[in-house]
């Protein structure tokens, strides 16, 4: 370990004591948080995900897509699990695989129930 890397480390330390002592004098608490940002923060969209992923009748309209095919991370490629047919199919559209539409076979059940899933969490 070098001399720059021992001293970025207790640079940090020092920081996070700095940091909580004055939370301590003024009485506020502190939550630090290391890594990356919230996903909540960074994607608006993440709390309609959470609200698919907890509800029966999205599950299976998710089921559904991945048994098309779509896979969660590849709408760069036009195959997006969310963005190419779960989010289009509750908004009303229909789903699409470069560039062409895709059916889903969802019953309207579901997707009444998934709507009003989405729209109580919001």
């Amino acid at each position: 370990m070098g001399r720059v890397s021992v001293s970025r480390i207790l640079a940090s330390i020092l920081f996070a004591v700095f940091v909580v002592s004055a939370a301590r004098l003024y009485g506020r608490p502190v939550a630090i948080q290391l890594g990356s940002p919230s996903v909540q923060g960074q994607y608006p969209r993440a709390q309609n995900r959470s609200a698919a992923e907890g509800h029966p009748a999205c599950q299976r309209i998710l089921n559904e897509c991945r048994r098309l095919g779509f896979v969660y991370g590849q709408w760069k490629k036009d195959n997006g699990l969310y963005r190419d047919c779960f989010d289009p199919v509750v908004n009303g559209g229909t789903a699409t695989r470069d560039g062409k539409p895709i059916q889903v076979p969802v019953s309207p059940n579901d997707l009444q129930a998934c709507r009003a899933a989405r729209a109580h969490r919001r």
